[in-house]
């Protein structure tokens, strides 16, 4: 960079390929490719190229996804060569395989490390879905490039105020926004854009194809925080650049006649989370609580029937700051909430969980057995846990069978990105193929290591090889296995701990979270879920969970 904030930005603006074919798309990789070589090093820090920039103009699904595959799969590497070239940042969005599944993926290339960070578009539109056949991503995201943080917004993530909001609140500098509109009008793109930089206090940068028709899209361009228009490609092909600081905020009176503020934390200050969607904000607070944490296991079960949503309400009333409960999946594929294998033990019926249809188990009386004033409540599946804990609390989910060919698995990840969960629920698994489903299918789900837990040395190696975020320890844990854990920046869970001296006493030995029956008595014992391990152990570190 040419100092600590002032960023070079340069952002293309190619000719869109009208015919669909093969052919015309090759002509577009062509033109960007040829601007790319045009540009020397050192002389930009970041280059912004449009969305499906790596399949540009086709439409039919598999003709997409063929030439992705091949010559866009080589215009990628040259992108990376060419950011390696440059000593600069390069950015686009593309149409990227995963797996199974195909996501409109915005890719950001560095001089050194290549690829560095990727984000899934999270607002698709029904032609993506329902004709490309993409796969939404889960939420916003913010990238950390030395002191510059740089958000994501792909073409109709433009529109959604709410979209900017949660950048805002990751305090995003740039927003980068690759784009494939091709009909909006020209007039109402630079509205929107500038309305979304005053809405983020960030820079907007948009990189979209040239239509060759002044009044329809275009209209790559750069805009400030407060709101105005530092550049436009207009409507035909061209290459536009700007330098800025990406720190400089916009400042204005807080109101007539006060002292000068920052916009944007006017408006932060001023706003009130509860009134609108909270979940976001909850998640935050989740993930950035300090350890050591409570996880009340199967809910307040000590209390309250296991597993059931009076256990989960309470535990959340109680404090605690996790709960823990087991997933099975029904014959016809509702994911019940149920630890053992059968029904038996915990309701008034009998028989296999995989061998009952939910409306079945949902007639059982699951609170019975803990005493008549239970009686009456029933076994929930995984939707009404999701519903009644509203991301107020952080899950762990124990996924008692991972299905067949790692189906539930798959079934769970779904719904905890559809519910935008990903950052305060984790999925806590028994074998390694689970792992590795888990892993292969949703990578940035947190993963519990549960494999091996009769022995700790084995149980790391397999959280280490599954990239897990957490191992779940038993009792006879000894110190050195769990700070070798922790050298490997894993969060460590603890099953289980009743007592409150006892439980402070694994966390003096490095252990993060208690699994507990009882949470409200940990608490009312002195164990104080929400401390920071200062308080315990004089480390002032605080751990942020991933």
């Amino acid at each position: 960079m040419k100092s600590e904030t002032i960023m070079r930005i340069v952002c293309f603006q190619p000719p869109y390929p009208t015919q669909g074919t093969k052919a015309s798309a090759e002509d577009c990789l062509l033109w960007m490719r040829t601007r790319l070589d045009q540009l020397q090093p050192g002389e930009q820090d970041l280059v912004l190229l449009p969305e499906y920039a790596n399949a540009p103009g086709l439409n039919d699904r598999q003709l997409q996804r063929d030439f992705a595959e091949s010559q866009g799969a080589d215009f990628l590497q040259m992108v990376a060569a060419s950011a390696r070239r440059l000593r600069s940042l390069i950015a686009l969005a593309g149409i990227i395989r995963s797996g199974e599944r195909w996501f409109n993926r915005t890719l950001v290339f560095d001089s050194v490390d290549d690829l560095v960070f990727t984000y899934d578009k999270v607002h698709l539109t029904d032609v993506e879905e329902t004709d490309l056949g993409l796969t939404r991503g889960s939420m916003p995201a913010v990238f950390q490039y030395g002191n510059i943080r740089i958000g994501f917004a792909t073409c109709f993530d433009l529109y959604f105020p709410e979209h900017f909001a949660a950048l805002a609140a990751e305090r995003a500098d740039l927003v980068l926004c690759p784009s494939y509109q091709r009909s909006e009008s020209a007039e109402r793109i630079r509205n929107i854009a500038q309305t979304r930089s005053l809405d983020s206090g960030a820079y907007l940068i948009r990189s979209s194809y040239a239509m060759g028709e002044p009044s329809i899209g275009g209209r790559s361009l750069i805009s400030a925080p407060d709101g105005m228009l530092l550049e436009d490609a207009g409507a035909n092909a061209c290459v536009i650049a700007a330098e800025l600081d990406p720190k400089r905020k916009f400042m204005k009176p807080a109101s007539h006649g006060r002292d000068i503020v920052e916009h944007r934390s006017l408006i932060e200050t001023h706003r009130r989370p509860a009134v609108y969607r909270p979940r976001g904000e909850r998640a935050q607070q989740i993930a950035k609580s300090p350890f050591p944490r409570l996880c009340a296991h199967r809910g307040l079960s000590h209390a309250c029937p296991e597993n059931t949503l009076p256990a989960f309400a309470a535990a959340i009333s109680v404090g605690a700051h996790e709960i823990e409960f087991d997933l099975r999946a029904s014959r016809d594929g509702v994911l019940v909430v149920c630890h053992n294998e059968s029904v038996d033990s915990t309701t008034d019926g009998t028989g296999k969980v995989a061998e009952l249809d939910w409306k079945d188990i949902r007639r059982l009386d699951a609170g019975i057995r803990s005493g008549i004033a239970w009686r009456g409540v029933r076994m929930p599946r995984l939707e009404e846990v999701l519903d009644i804990t509203d991301g107020r609390i952080g899950l762990n989910i124990h996924i008692k069978s991972a299905g067949t060919d790692g189906a539930t698995v798959r079934q769970v990840c779904d719904y905890l990105t559809e519910h935008a969960l990903t950052n305060s629920a984790y999925i806590a698994l028994e074998t390694e193929s689970a792992l590795q489903t888990a892993f292969e299918y949703a990578p940035q789900i947190p993963r519990a290591c549960l494999v091996s837990q009769n022995d700790p040395s084995a149980s790391i190696a397999v959280a280490q090889r599954y990239a897990c975020h957490r191992i779940q320890f038993f009792r006879d844990v000894t110190p050195e296995q769990i700070r070798r854990a922790r050298e490997l920046g894993l969060i460590c869970n603890l099953f289980w701990s009743d007592d409150p001296e006892d439980g402070m006493a694994f966390v003096r030995n490095g252990i993060d979270v208690i699994l507990t029956n009882c949470a409200h008595t940990m608490i009312a014992g002195g164990f104080d879920a929400f401390n920071r391990r200062a308080s315990v152990s004089g480390n002032k570190k605080m751990m942020i969970c991933p």
